[in-house]
């Protein structure tokens, strides 16, 4: 009763609570009112956006890629989190599982068989490879690569590490602007913190609505194959509230029990579908794919990360630069939990867990399902071609399934692991919304308030139910990339602050 009371005293950030809440409800609003009209308006907004901001998205996330690289192998590496004297509050195990599934959510089940798809139907014309062909295959394992490897987690483990050195250096509230300090000072002025905090937890909410979203379609694509006779509404709100409900249970037990368990199952769920993918697939075949895939990922490196050739492209923007400003705009928010859960951890075990792992098993999945999936449309590419075409993105994986002849085993397996991993990924990010909305911290940074995670987790529900029926998932999408723009500019401060601490670390962080 005591938590409720403290909720409606506003325990609350006013200025970091209420507008990103209200835009929240607006576009809730104007999606179901004027549809048309508000998809069409974000849409030519986005576009102006990617094209202004391209080399902007291309080079901070190549730098960061650069920096993290850099820091591993400094003298910083050897610094602990929280001082020399910090112990660690989870084991190895549990921190990898936590990192990896509240990390990826429901991306690499759902964009595991359709991007490489997508590339191989539709290669960029800045290669001239041509659709459907074996160069086209290549690239696009090349491609996925890019788009799910280390860059995308140099976005999140930047801001994350900063984060996480200054939060336990003294006494310090979550505040996204901490990981700053060096190019902010160490008392910004409170309007600035509260403008940061505002839009970066606008930006993750938008960014875990798209991300539901995705999750909706797949496991309502994935029930509607078992059950051809049902509503895809009813069907896709059922599953909302299934997933809403899960995610409350979970999120009243906080991260030592809730989150560690969700997200050790969750782990055991991705080997154990990994595992079985390759057991009965062509072995030899997915160990060419993986290879290939790394190839041609070191191969295009450089030239997709700088945009040599492909700039000013509809490809880049469609994909590149789509991707990174979304990893962009979940990375302020995401970095108050990865940094907060790397207590008593070194900055290189940081970057080894939080980074390279991920990264690792990110690659080999990809490689796994983006081979196999490229392997079946080459025998069939019309087949799959239109399949993508009239049956969209989230219909390609469950054709995998069949034509492995396995669908009743994978489909049950990848749809319960579609709905662990958002329930895993919304709990941790809740709490970092939760900790982010709160005027009063308590003295145990591992909880945060439980009403506050229940109100973003089902405003969110909400906003990605309503975007899947009335105006298409694209609408939250293009939110989430809306905020990567102003998450572009934060995370060059960010990059600039991390680049001053390597320098000279003692003149930011004392022992």
């Amino acid at each position: 009763m005591s938590k409720r009371k403290s909720f409606f005293e506003f325990n609350i950030r006013l200025w970091v609570f209420w507008p990103p809440f209200i835009l929240l409800i607006l576009a809730v609003f104007l999606s179901l009112v004027i549809p048309d009209f508000f998809i069409s308006s974000l849409e030519s907004i986005q576009e102006f956006l990617l094209i202004n901001f391209s080399l902007g998205f291309s080079w901070v996330s190549f730098a960061m890629t650069l920096l993290g690289l850099i820091v591993f192998f400094s003298p910083l590496g050897k610094r602990r989190i929280g001082g020399q004297n910090a112990k660690p509050r989870l084991n190895r195990l549990s921190w990898f599982a936590i990192v990896l599934c509240t990390t990826i959510a429901v991306g690499i089940l759902f964009w595991g068989s359709a991007e490489p798809l997508s590339h191989f139907i539709y290669p960029p014309d800045f290669l001239n490879n041509e659709p459907l062909s074996k160069d086209a295959a290549n690239f696009s394992l090349g491609a996925l690569f890019f788009h799910w490897g280390f860059t995308p987690y140099a976005i999140y483990i930047i801001p994350s590490l900063s984060f996480g050195l200054f939060y336990y250096h003294g006494k310090n509230n979550p505040s996204i602007s901490l990981a700053a300090r060096p190019i902010l000072g160490s008392k910004p002025r409170k309007n600035w913190e509260n403008i940061i905090d505002g839009i970066s937890l606008f930006s993750l909410v938008t960014g875990m609505a798209g991300s539901l979203g995705a999750g909706i379609l797949s496991l309502t694509g994935g029930f509607l194959k078992f059950f051809p006779e049902w509503n895809m509404g009813v069907s896709s709100g059922i599953i909302t509230l299934i997933i809403l409900l899960t995610f409350i249970v979970s999120s009243s037990t906080g991260i030592e029990k809730g989150i560690k368990n969700l997200s050790l199952f969750n782990l055991f769920f991705f080997f154990l579908i990994a595992i079985l993918f390759v057991f009965v697939g062509e072995k030899s075949k997915i160990i060419d794919s993986i290879l290939m895939g790394f190839k041609e990922y070191g191969k295009n490196f450089i030239d997709l990360s700088l945009q040599l050739s492909g700039k000013g492209n509809t490809w880049t923007y469609d994909w590149s630069i789509f991707n990174f400003a979304i990893w962009m705009a979940w990375a302020p928010v995401t970095s108050l939990f990865l940094g907060k859960i790397a207590l008593g951890r070194t900055v290189r075990e940081f970057l080894l867990f939080n980074w390279f792992l991920p990264a690792l098993f990110c690659l080999v999945w990809m490689g796994i399902f983006g081979g196999t999936t490229l392997d079946l449309a080459i025998l069939k590419p019309e087949f799959y071609q239109n399949l993508y075409e009239t049956s969209g993105p989230e219909s390609i994986i469950y054709q995998v399934f069949e034509d492995l002849g396995y669908f009743k085993l994978f489909a049950r397996l990848f749809i319960l692991a579609i709905f662990i991993s958002y329930v895993t990924a919304a709990d941790s990010s809740t709490d970092a919304l939760a900790s982010l909305s709160m005027k009063n911290i308590g003295n145990d940074p591992f909880q945060s308030d439980t009403n506050l995670k229940i109100v973003w987790g089902t405003l969110i529900a909400f906003l990605a139910w309503i975007m899947v029926l009335f105006s298409g998932i694209d609408g939250v999408r293009i939110l989430s990339v809306i905020g990567g723009v102003p998450a572009l500019f934060y995370l060059i401060l960010v990059t600039l602050s991390l680049t001053r601490v390597l320098i000279k670390p003692s003149n930011f962080l004392k022992n």
